[in-house]
């Protein structure tokens, strides 16, 4: 009967484990989000909850700021040191401003010092175009008034994109004023951006509504600055109580882009947009914010439409295992040794959408501890691994001291040097009856010649 159930439970979990996983999840929210490049990630479980155009190259705008800032972070140890604004930064502005239209400024004069912490502020916050410079140039060290200082940092900041996965990402400049050849793409956006957040001072910094700058040489009055993205300003039409920065940007090239993160129930999401509605057919600006409804809007969703659920409870007998060296049983039963939640939809039923490959040894010996590791059940969930868990021996087993000399018999007899010794001992006898044979024959032959009659003559 023992060896019945064990035969049937094992064909039961080999057939659940055969079955076709489920396919890729769609997660569509219930609307069409108005921006064209869209990437929905979960901070803490690591999941792609939404992706729509994410590997597709965008104009990135603002967004480029970002990576400006992680090297500033990255390499500025003293973030009080005093920063010049170099004449040919003032002057290049000034020409683009000239030639393509007006560019956001902080409000800096040229030969201006002020605090890199400042300068980040005026980046991440008012989006500067000014501050970018000065702090590449900065960065970069050497002449402080060299313009080939840029090309240098630009070069700094598409090696660390590379270093941090964003492998479809050129920058041309660290302030995003438009270049053709300056692209990115969503999902490489996030990754730049999941490495920001990291950084000491980075989201203290881009969720801040506003900000003083301190007095300088050029303002002795400092310098006001409120944050770009209206969704973190309690107030304003467009706030969001749950969204945190980061960073927006708007060029008629790369329509609205926004980057963000929020938080609820425990979970951060980050949400990179781009290419939102921004100018109408005859180059009008559109009025709402296709952007900041793109992110009110996912965000709500995703919140919504997602939760917690424990895949696999802690102790729960999953397999069993054929048992060596063990009178009584032949099989020994596997528990869950943890407790595995993840973050799933919220109609998702775990006992039918969750599929389990076990890794498992064809058999164990006895003696068995309780608790023992024994092997692994990987959770599979549309295709793709979301987690494992240990699996333990369910209870203690002895070994049978008959058996288990048995087997240590069995181990000799098919050892190599068993095997040597028997045929060596093998060799020697038949060595030895050959030899006792050609003795023999040796002695008859000598006797016969011995006893052999003469011949008379």
């Amino acid at each position: 009967m023992k060896r019945l159930f064990a035969v049937v439970l094992a064909a039961l979990l080999f057939a659940l484990s055969a079955l076709p996983a489920y396919a890729a999840p769609n997660h569509q929210p219930d609307f069409e989000p108005s921006s064209e490049f869209i990437y929905l990630y979960n901070m803490d479980t690591g999941e792609v909850i939404y992706e729509k155009n994410a590997d597709k190259p965008a104009y990135p705008a603002s967004l480029v700021k970002i990576m400006t800032c992680i090297l500033a972070l990255e390499n500025t140890p003293d973030l009080g040191v005093p920063t010049v604004y170099p004449n040919y930064v003032q002057d290049y502005l000034y020409n683009y401003g000239r030639n393509y239209g007006s560019v956001s400024l902080a409000g800096m004069y040229a030969g201006e010092e002020m605090p890199m912490k400042d300068l980040l502020y005026g980046l991440m916050l008012r989006s500067g175009n000014e501050t970018a410079m000065i702090i590449a140039n900065h960065v970069v060290g050497g002449s402080a008034n060299d313009p080939a200082n840029q090309a240098k940092f630009v070069e700094m900041m598409n090696k660390r994109a590379k270093e941090l996965g964003a492998v479809s990402t050129n920058f041309v400049n660290p302030n995003g004023l438009f270049d053709p050849q300056q692209v990115t793409t969503a999902r490489d956006m996030a990754a730049i951006t999941r490495h920001a957040v990291s950084l000491p001072g980075f989201m203290e910094i881009v969720s801040t509504a506003g900000y003083s700058a301190a007095p300088t040489n050029k303002n002795p009055e400092g310098l006001e600055w409120a944050t770009t993205i209206q969704m973190q300003v309690p107030g304003t039409t467009y706030y969001y109580p749950y969204l945190k920065g980061v960073k927006s940007g708007t060029l008629p090239q790369s329509g609205r882009c926004l980057v963000s993160t929020a938080t609820k129930d425990g979970f951060t999401y980050l949400l990179v947009t781009m290419g939102g509605p921004y100018l109408d057919s005859t180059g009008k600006v559109l009025e709402g914010r296709s952007d900041y409804e793109d992110h009110q809007r996912i965000y709500d969703w995703v919140f919504d439409s997602f939760k917690v659920k424990m895949l696999v409870a802690k102790n729960r007998a999953l397999a069993e295992v054929p048992l060596r060296l063990n009178t009584e049983k032949d099989h020994i039963q596997l528990v869950t040794a943890d407790n595995f939640t993840y973050l799933v939809p919220k109609d998702l039923d775990p006992a039918t959408g969750v599929v389990m490959n076990f890794e498992v040894p064809e058999a164990v010996e006895a003696p068995i501890t309780k608790g023992d590791a024994i092997g692994w059940v990987s959770l599979m969930l549309y295709n793709e691994e979301v987690g494992r868990v240990q699996l333990l021996a369910a209870e203690s087993v002895e070994a049978s001291r008959i058996l288990v000399i048995w087997e240590q018999v069995k181990a000799v007899v098919a050892s190599f040097w068993f095997k040597f010794a028997v045929i060596f001992l093998v060799l020697l006898v038949v060595l030895y009856t050959l030899l006792m044979i050609a003795r023999n024959r040796h002695r008859r032959n000598r006797r016969k010649s011995l006893y052999k009659p003469k011949r008379r003559i």
